[in-house]
């Protein structure tokens, strides 16, 4: 397995998006109005792939405060409890340190927090509905 990151067009950034679809954004009309965002055109796109394949994603912008922002980790059912996802988190944290950010933000949904707060992630606030999905997340922030 081997982490990637690539540029929106190439076949890798197509395999991710419809991981992202499958994975983050089951059921939800207009899935495209979603995540054809603000973000996804400045952020970096980071893949684990494996055998040619896309099986894990995240990404990560940067805000107007030069702080990192990860959104979208999504790893295919069958290739999670690998280390994929920590493999990308580290990697965009480490984009996040290079950059000089002071902090990284996130939005966790409810069962992944535990996940997160393993990477070092605290949450910070009261937990809420995402306006896109309605799925229950809560924010949470990684101190540089």
């Amino acid at each position: 397995m081997k982490l990637k990151e690539v540029k929106i067009g190439d076949e890798l950034y197509s395999q991710a998006r419809e991981i992202r679809k499958d994975v983050l954004f089951q059921d939800i009309e207009d899935v495209d109005f979603y995540m054809n965002d603000p973000w996804e055109n400045k952020s970096v796109h980071a893949i684990v792939e494996h055998e040619g394949k896309a099986v894990g994603v995240g990404r990560l912008t940067f805000d107007e405060d030069g702080n990192g922002v990860i959104s979208q980790v999504a790893i295919l059912p069958e290739f999670r409890k690998l280390n994929i996802g920590a493999t990308i988190v580290e990697h965009l944290v480490k984009l996040s340190v290079f950059n000089s950010s002071e902090k990284v933000y996130m939005s966790a949904t409810e069962s992944s927090i535990g996940f997160f707060e393993k990477c070092g992630f605290n949450a910070i606030g009261a937990k809420f509905s995402s306006p896109k999905t309605g799925i229950v997340h809560v924010s949470m922030v990684l101190v540089l």
